[in-house]
Protein backbone atom coordinates (compact mmCIF):
# COMPACT_ATOMS: atom_id res chain seq x y z
CA UNK A 1 0.00 0.00 0.00
CA UNK A 2 1.81 3.07 -1.26
CA UNK A 3 0.65 6.36 -2.67
CA UNK A 4 1.84 7.40 -6.13
CA UNK A 5 4.82 9.80 -6.07
CA UNK A 6 3.78 13.42 -5.61
CA UNK A 7 5.55 15.80 -8.03
CA UNK A 8 6.96 19.04 -6.60
CA UNK A 9 4.34 21.71 -6.19
CA UNK A 10 1.40 19.30 -6.28
CA UNK A 11 -0.74 17.79 -3.57
CA UNK A 12 -2.08 14.27 -3.04
CA UNK A 13 -5.42 15.46 -4.46
CA UNK A 14 -3.72 16.32 -7.78
CA UNK A 15 -2.11 12.87 -8.02
CA UNK A 16 -5.44 11.10 -7.43
CA UNK A 17 -7.48 13.30 -9.81
CA UNK A 18 -7.87 10.45 -12.35
CA UNK A 19 -8.82 7.86 -9.72
CA UNK A 20 -12.51 7.08 -9.25
CA UNK A 21 -13.74 6.37 -5.73
CA UNK A 22 -15.94 3.32 -5.06
CA UNK A 23 -19.70 4.02 -5.27
CA UNK A 24 -20.41 3.87 -1.53
CA UNK A 25 -17.51 6.03 -0.39
CA UNK A 26 -18.49 9.38 1.09
CA UNK A 27 -14.94 10.79 0.89
CA UNK A 28 -12.25 10.81 -1.74
CA UNK A 29 -9.12 8.74 -1.11
CA UNK A 30 -7.00 11.85 -0.46
CA UNK A 31 -9.29 13.10 2.34
CA UNK A 32 -9.74 9.94 4.45
CA UNK A 33 -7.95 11.45 7.48
CA UNK A 34 -8.46 15.17 8.04
CA UNK A 35 -6.27 15.25 11.18
CA UNK A 36 -3.07 13.53 9.97
CA UNK A 37 -2.15 14.42 6.39
CA UNK A 38 0.34 11.51 6.06
CA UNK A 39 -2.51 9.05 6.75
CA UNK A 40 -4.30 9.63 3.45
CA UNK A 41 -4.49 7.88 0.12
CA UNK A 42 -3.58 4.22 -0.18
CA UNK A 43 -1.46 4.49 2.99
CA UNK A 44 -4.48 5.18 5.22
CA UNK A 45 -4.44 2.66 8.10
CA UNK A 46 -8.21 2.20 8.16
CA UNK A 47 -8.27 1.58 4.39
CA UNK A 48 -5.47 -1.00 4.69
CA UNK A 49 -7.33 -2.87 7.46
CA UNK A 50 -10.59 -2.77 5.49
CA UNK A 51 -8.90 -4.04 2.30
CA UNK A 52 -7.14 -6.95 4.06
CA UNK A 53 -8.83 -10.24 3.23
CA UNK A 54 -10.38 -12.14 6.13
CA UNK A 55 -9.46 -15.80 6.71
CA UNK A 56 -12.97 -16.93 7.66
CA UNK A 57 -16.51 -15.92 6.59
CA UNK A 58 -17.37 -14.49 10.02
CA UNK A 59 -14.41 -12.38 11.01
CA UNK A 60 -13.13 -9.55 13.16
CA UNK A 61 -10.86 -6.82 11.91
CA UNK A 62 -8.65 -4.81 14.22
CA UNK A 63 -9.71 -1.18 14.32
CA UNK A 64 -7.42 0.31 16.94
CA UNK A 65 -4.87 -0.74 19.54
CA UNK A 66 -4.12 0.77 22.93
CA UNK A 67 -0.67 2.39 22.95
CA UNK A 68 0.74 1.31 26.32
CA UNK A 69 3.63 3.80 26.06
CA UNK A 70 1.23 6.75 26.55
CA UNK A 71 0.75 7.94 30.13
CA UNK A 72 -2.55 6.69 31.53
CA UNK A 73 -2.67 3.66 29.24
CA UNK A 74 0.32 1.79 30.74
CA UNK A 75 -1.96 -0.86 32.29
CA UNK A 76 -4.47 -0.93 29.48
CA UNK A 77 -7.66 0.97 28.80
CA UNK A 78 -8.76 2.90 31.91
CA UNK A 79 -12.30 2.64 33.27
CA UNK A 80 -14.75 5.06 31.78
CA UNK A 81 -17.46 5.67 29.23
CA UNK A 82 -16.36 5.49 25.62
CA UNK A 83 -18.17 6.44 22.43
CA UNK A 84 -17.44 4.89 19.06
CA UNK A 85 -19.23 6.31 16.05
CA UNK A 86 -19.83 3.63 13.42
CA UNK A 87 -20.52 5.14 10.01
CA UNK A 88 -22.66 3.35 7.46
CA UNK A 89 -20.22 3.79 4.58
CA UNK A 90 -20.55 0.26 3.29
CA UNK A 91 -23.95 -1.46 2.98
CA UNK A 92 -23.77 -4.63 5.06
CA UNK A 93 -27.54 -5.18 5.30
CA UNK A 94 -27.68 -6.31 1.65
CA UNK A 95 -25.86 -9.54 2.57
CA UNK A 96 -27.27 -9.73 6.13
CA UNK A 97 -24.01 -8.54 7.66
CA UNK A 98 -23.63 -6.47 10.80
CA UNK A 99 -21.15 -4.14 12.44
CA UNK A 100 -20.18 -4.52 16.07
CA UNK A 101 -17.64 -3.18 18.51
CA UNK A 102 -15.78 -5.80 20.53
CA UNK A 103 -13.22 -4.84 23.16
CA UNK A 104 -10.72 -7.66 23.42
CA UNK A 105 -7.33 -8.58 24.77
CA UNK A 106 -4.82 -11.14 23.59
CA UNK A 107 -4.10 -14.59 24.98
CA UNK A 108 -1.28 -17.12 24.57
CA UNK A 109 -2.83 -18.27 21.26
CA UNK A 110 -3.19 -14.71 19.91
CA UNK A 111 -6.63 -13.09 19.81
CA UNK A 112 -9.62 -14.02 21.92
CA UNK A 113 -11.04 -16.27 19.22
CA UNK A 114 -8.96 -19.41 19.80
CA UNK A 115 -10.17 -21.32 16.71
CA UNK A 116 -7.11 -20.66 14.54
CA UNK A 117 -4.74 -21.40 17.44
CA UNK A 118 -6.47 -24.70 18.15
CA UNK A 119 -6.55 -25.54 14.44
CA UNK A 120 -2.78 -24.97 14.13
CA UNK A 121 -2.09 -27.13 17.20
CA UNK A 122 -4.34 -29.97 15.96
CA UNK A 123 -2.83 -29.94 12.46
CA UNK A 124 0.68 -29.85 13.95
CA UNK A 125 -0.10 -32.87 16.17
CA UNK A 126 -1.54 -34.78 13.20
CA UNK A 127 1.63 -34.04 11.20
CA UNK A 128 3.82 -35.27 14.08
CA UNK A 129 1.78 -38.49 14.42
CA UNK A 130 1.94 -39.14 10.68
CA UNK A 131 5.67 -38.45 10.71
CA UNK A 132 6.23 -41.00 13.49
CA UNK A 133 3.97 -43.54 11.74
CA UNK A 134 5.89 -43.20 8.47
CA UNK A 135 9.20 -43.45 10.34
CA UNK A 136 8.09 -46.71 12.01
CA UNK A 137 6.85 -48.10 8.68
CA UNK A 138 10.15 -47.15 7.05
CA UNK A 139 12.24 -48.76 9.82
CA UNK A 140 10.13 -51.94 9.94
CA UNK A 141 9.46 -52.53 6.23
CA UNK A 142 12.03 -50.37 4.44
CA UNK A 143 14.81 -51.77 2.29
CA UNK A 144 18.46 -51.01 2.99
CA UNK A 145 20.49 -49.08 0.46
CA UNK A 146 22.42 -52.21 -0.52
CA UNK A 147 19.17 -54.08 -1.25
CA UNK A 148 17.87 -51.26 -3.41
CA UNK A 149 21.15 -50.96 -5.37
CA UNK A 150 21.33 -54.71 -6.16
CA UNK A 151 17.88 -54.94 -7.76
CA UNK A 152 17.80 -56.60 -11.19
CA UNK A 153 15.05 -58.12 -13.35
CA UNK A 154 15.54 -61.53 -11.67
CA UNK A 155 15.20 -60.20 -8.08
CA UNK A 156 12.07 -61.60 -6.47
CA UNK A 157 9.58 -59.11 -5.11
CA UNK A 158 9.01 -59.61 -1.36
Amino acid sequence: FRNPPIPTGQKLKDVFKNFEKPPMWKKNVWELDTEISDNNGFQNEDLIVWMRTAALPSFRKLYRRVDHSIQGFNKGLPKGNYTLNINYNYPVTEFEGKKQMILSTTSILGGKNPFMGYAYIVVGCICLLLGFAFLIIHIKFGKSTAEVINVNPHTSYQ
